[in-house]
């Protein structure tokens, strides 16, 4: 009789201790992490947007089929309008820079994820887009987010002051291109500075966005560290960066933008995480057309899974 007690008064303590380790176990299971990144063209109050009803139908058809749990957002003016594509289901964080092309992040509720955010405004070096600085944790989780929108016009030329300071510089178009690659070339500093703090912090992390830079360029014309964006920000060790878009060409709009200037940049710790061959583009159903292309967006989003 003592013995079957004994036994019973044993199982509920295990019972107990089990329990108790349940949620624990739990919480350290690993997840999935769907993180895109979509320029979605002059998405604001500008002239520009000549969108109507059917075509924020369209959009958010398509953001529904990405399915995505993080988005950073180029070319967004505000919450308002990407609650029209993504709906209720994000919470939203957008730069507050005085220009309806801002950066944001659409961080999805149900994730549960604690979100602290800011402007890397270290970016804007002369009437150019803040970054958005974003860390996301959920117990002993922890990765952070840098969603950018660089400056446009500078894909493939070099950077560096020596080839940048010899640029022609007659034609409108020539000071332009001459322009947009100085406010390029200063952005190099502070991009490499974010890069540097996170590494040394030992935490995953993510560059992602409009790069507004064909990095297949910088490796096939073969820059230098100084000359080319990707050669200036993938060092190594925790600086040994890596993104999927290096080597493929891009299928938006029947591959009429060959070359990938959106891109999701890896750290060392989060490429360790990354879901092999989780790399999509999604593309439009529809042929490509200027008028399309506008109602849509020129930019197809890319995406990455993550296993958390």
């Amino acid at each position: 009789m003592l013995h079957s007690i004994y036994q019973s008064q044993l199982s509920v303590k295990k019972a107990i201790i089990l329990s108790a380790l349940l949620p624990l176990s739990f919480s350290m299971q690993a997840e999935t992490l769907k993180v895109a990144s979509w320029n979605i063209a002059w998405l604001g109050s500008h002239q520009y947007n000549i969108r109507v009803e059917s075509d924020y139908r369209e959009l958010a058809r398509y953001a529904k089929k990405l399915n995505a749990d993080i988005i950073a957002l180029q070319e967004v003016e505000n919450a308002e309008y990407a609650r029209i594509v993504f709906g209720d289901d994000y919470d939203y964080y957008f730069s507050t820079k005085d220009w309806v092309q801002r950066v944001g992040v659409a961080v999805r509720k149900s994730k549960g994820y604690s979100v602290q955010a800011s402007e890397y405004k270290a970016l804007d070096v002369g009437r150019v887009r803040y970054g958005m600085d974003v860390t996301l944790t959920k117990g002993s989780k922890e990765i952070r987010l840098l969603a950018v929108h660089l400056k446009s016009g500078c894909f493939e030329k070099k950077l560096d002051s020596v080839s940048v300071d010899s640029m022609k510089n007659a034609s409108k178009r020539e000071k332009q291109i001459k322009t947009a690659c100085i406010k390029l070339s200063k952005q190099l500093k502070p991009l490499e500075k974010w890069i540097d703090q996170r590494a040394s912090q030992g935490i995953p992390y993510i560059i992602l966005g409009d790069f507004n830079r064909r990095f297949s360029k910088d490796i096939a014309l073969n820059h230098s560290e100084k000359s080319g964006l990707w050669q200036a920000i993938d060092d190594e060790d925790n600086e040994d960066l890596w993104t999927p878009t290096l080597n493929r060409n891009s299928d938006c709009w029947g591959g009429y933008y060959k070359d990938y200037i959106d891109h999701i940049v890896l750290g060392p710790k989060a490429k360790k995480r990354y879901i092999d061959n989780s790399f999509n583009q999604l593309v439009f159903d529809q042929k490509y057309t200027k008028n399309l292309a506008n109602s849509l967006s020129d930019h197809c989003p890319i995406s990455i899974e993550l296993d958390l």
